[in-house]
């Protein structure tokens, strides 16, 4: 994977780049493993929308992965 063209791509807004990214960050998988950059990559696709950002938003949220747990938020 391209990772600067993903970084590229998903600061330019491009929620499916926004996921891409959250998933390689939450991974490690061409970059140095970083939940909390995750988190955030995420929580931007997923308020574009991105249902599988919004899935994973949640999952972290449930687990406490990068961000506070909180289930409350994990639900929405």
């Amino acid at each position: 994977m391209n990772i600067p063209k993903l970084y590229q791509d998903a600061k330019q807004g491009n929620a499916d780049a926004q996921y891409n990214l959250g998933l390689c960050l939450k991974k490690g998988d061409g970059v140095e493993k970083n939940l909390v950059e995750a988190v955030k990559w995420f929580r931007k696709a997923a308020v574009q929308g991105h249902a599988q950002g919004q899935l994973n938003l949640g999952v972290c949220l449930k687990k406490g992965d990068g961000v506070e747990k909180n289930l409350v938020e994990a639900v929405k």
